[in-house]
């Protein structure tokens, strides 16, 4: 795989909406376990606020990819340290068209299978790559003239513990195993009661490692606010959301 360092295209790396280092912006951190909305519900609230998008998920699914793609063993630090080395440099996400690339290659639709996922989590405990991609995170949050809202599994207890507003984005395993369903049924991935149960046991199954991982596991802060998404649509998930980052944040 070919990593192209393009600093041209780095302002948006992962990113969405306008960047900027000038000033400190506010941050709302969201965690919460996967297929609870927060990808799909915080970057529409950003498009609203005219905020940046952060979607951490996203940056250890594209290392899980590439680790893959590369035969890199995990327990190999100084590989992995290489790799992430270029990997900050040439990981850019177009925001107008939410595609994720790395150098030229994009990559968005492995991004989104079940096996990146678990990848993912896999990925996720390990501790050099955790260590490397903080400091990422962490700049990503705050190129941002306004604000920005920064998701993923420990945004309110290890990346941002001081953010202004901590949300814990969540909705029963059902709910969420339904929406994932839709999601991959959309893309022709999937169709039949079996691929439903299959992707109700593969959340369960990522719950179970996220929460219990040593490294930096999914935690509700204790000063973060429940956001339960179970009864409600895309549509009233935005707006609560909006709603209740306004208020709190009284913008």
């Amino acid at each position: 795989m070919d990593f192209e360092n393009n600093s041209s295209k780095t302002d948006h790396v992962m990113t969405q909406g306008k960047s900027t280092t000038k000033s400190r912006c506010k941050i709302v951190a969201v965690d919460g376990p996967a297929a609870s909305g927060k990808s799909s519900v915080c970057s529409a609230v950003c498009s609203k606020l005219g905020w940046n998008y952060v979607n951490t998920g996203f940056l250890y699914r594209a290392v899980a990819y590439i680790t893959r793609q590369e035969g890199i063993d995990l327990a190999d630090d100084s590989a992995l340290k290489v790799l992430l080395s270029k990997f900050s440099d040439s990981l850019r996400w177009e925001p107008d068209t939410g595609k994720v690339f790395v150098g030229d290659l994009d990559i968005t639709d492995h991004l989104y299978t079940d096996i990146a996922g678990q990848d993912a989590s896999r990925v996720a405990k390990n501790s050099i790559v955790r260590e490397l991609l903080l400091p990422l995170q962490r700049r990503l949050g705050t190129q941002s003239k306004y604000g920005a809202i920064v998701d993923g599994r420990d945004i309110g207890t290890v990346v941002f513990p001081d953010a202004d507003l901590k949300v814990f984005m969540t909705a029963s395993l059902d709910v969420r195993a339904q929406r994932r369903f839709h999601q991959l049924e959309s893309n022709g991935q999937t169709g039949s009661q079996e691929d439903f149960d299959a992707i109700k046991a593969s959340i369960a199954k990522r719950d179970i490692q996220d929460s219990a991982r040593g490294e930096a596991p999914l935690k509700q802060a204790d000063d973060a606010l429940t956001f339960d998404t179970s009864d409600m649509n895309s549509e009233e998930a935005i707006a609560a959301l909006v709603e209740l980052i306004s208020t709190k944040l009284k913008l």
